[in-house]
């Protein structure tokens, strides 16, 4: 009885120890990889990526347990329900979990109501991936009150976060090695999130990139952020553009971003359309309030900074 009575102790002891360790600090430790599925610029019924893409997820061994984000441009020529109904849902609609931010050939259709139809939730927010792990879901098409509100959001979300590890997702890339190049509009937004956040994730561009650690000004640094841009979910593809900012990149190739948040580390790899791995890595969270934030100096909204396919002059919540 008392041999029992000991190994009912030891028992409880050990759930208890369990549990504590998985909570630190207030955020709790995922008990398994939390896996991320990443596409951009997809649903195109022209073409035949958004479905190579799509069955690419679909083989692999973890998809039912992936969650799915997209970052913008998810139907073309225009984002409207109808297309998206016919180009994008059949593919995508099956995964459990997935989140979406818009972009400029989704805000094409009047309000990007096509988009809100199938992604109700208003951008920006947050989200919570499990563990220490947050998405900030934000939107480079916004323009006046609309923009500056976005930017005053994020300032409050960066400046309240204590100890956790900040994803920040929109369509338009700060730096890219591909057609469209570096997006110098989407400045006051990169401004608040580098150093901050572990990485930034985008579209655009239709090429893959994984761009190392930048500074405010984009010049590599240790305290910077790194990024990727996964324009490769079946739209038109890309050739390389005039100016080439890292030496990771795709051209000319569909597929998606994989990535393994485990703990405070992450471990991506790009997987091309015919399953092989065609670029991986790996990186490391600094959670947030290891040093106080403080945004960088820079202009809300600059006219002179507007891109011609920035769509979105109201609330991206209506």
């Amino acid at each position: 009885m008392l041999r029992c009575s000991r190994l009912w102790q030891a028992s409880s002891m050990n759930i208890i120890l369990t549990l504590f360790l998985l909570v630190v600090g207030g955020s709790a430790i995922a008990a398994f990889p939390i896996i991320l599925y990443v596409i951009g610029d997809t649903g195109d019924c022209d073409l035949s990526g958004t479905a190579q893409v799509a069955a690419a997820m679909r083989r692999q061994a973890d998809f039912s347990d992936a969650r799915l984000i997209e970052v913008g441009d998810l139907a073309y020529p225009v984002a409207t329900r109808e297309r998206l109904l016919e180009c994008h849902e059949p593919h995508f609609s099956g995964f459990p979990k997935r989140l979406a931010v818009p972009g400029n050939h989704d805000w094409a259709d009047s309000n990007a109501a096509g988009f809100f139809s199938i992604f109700s939730k208003p951008v920006p927010r947050m989200e919570g991936l499990g563990g220490p792990w947050r998405l900030l879901l934000l939107d480079s098409n916004l323009k006046g009150v609309a923009w500056r509100r976005q930017m005053q959001w994020l300032d409050g979300m960066l400046g309240s976060s204590r100890r956790e590890c900040l994803i920040a997702a929109w369509h338009h890339p700060r730096w890219s090695s591909g057609k469209h190049g570096d997006r110098r509009f989407v400045d006051p937004l990169w401004r608040r999130v580098s150093g901050y956040v572990a990485f930034t994730l985008h579209g655009h561009d239709h090429h893959f990139e994984a761009l190392p650690k930048f500074d405010l000004d984009g010049a590599e640094s240790d305290r910077g952020t790194a990024s990727f841009v996964v324009g490769t979910g079946g739209g038109r593809l890309y050739q390389a553009g005039e100016s080439k900012r890292s030496e990771r990149t795709v051209y000319e190739k569909y597929g998606f971003l994989r990535i393994s948040l485990d703990g405070t580390r992450y471990h991506w790899r790009f997987v091309g359309a015919d399953d092989k791995v065609l670029s991986h890595g790996s990186g490391n969270c600094r959670p947030t309030g290891s040093r106080p934030y403080r945004p960088a100096t820079a202009p809300a909204d600059v006219p002179g900074w507007r891109d011609p396919e920035r769509f979105g002059d109201g609330d991206s919540g209506n």
